[in-house]
């Protein structure tokens, strides 16, 4: 249970008046990278529709490591 993903765990910080994160933020480009990462799907790979057209599923995100740590 739980698709390899270690619960329980907070990721990141607020500043200090939690009005944003302390740092580098996570983006819902992320989270999305993170899970298709985990289902061995290639989040940078580039597809291309029957015309050609090229489709990315994730377009800027990256895999959040400590979800997995």
């Amino acid at each position: 249970a739980g698709g390899g993903v270690k619960g329980g765990q907070v990721i990141g910080a607020s500043d200090e008046k939690a009005t944003g994160p302390a740092g580098e933020g996570l983006s819902p480009s992320d989270a999305a990278a993170s899970f298709y990462h985990n289902l061995g799907i290639d989040h940078t790979k580039e597809y291309h529709t029957k015309t050609g057209r090229p489709i990315m599923i994730v377009r800027d995100g990256s895999v959040i490591d400590e979800l997995f740590a």
